[in-house]
């Protein structure tokens, strides 16, 4: 009869470490990834003025070619 209640005692605490473990993963993969996410919606808004720059200097050069 005792060995039923520890075996089911023990499968518990193993669960519950398992299933904090995995929240834990979970929360610091979804933290890295918004981390990640915020990093490169910065590095698109670079580029976009990056790409908006050279735009802009082809025209200065297309138009310094025109004179």
């Amino acid at each position: 009869m005792l060995v039923p209640i520890i075996a089911w005692a023990v499968a518990g605490a193993v669960a519950v470490v398992v299933l904090g473990f995995c929240a834990y993963e979970i929360i610091w993969k979804a933290n890295r990834l918004r981390r990640d996410t915020l990093r490169l919606q910065s590095a698109a808004g670079q580029l976009t003025a990056l790409r908006d720059d050279l735009a802009a200097a082809q025209q200065r050069a297309a138009a310094a070619r025109l004179r």
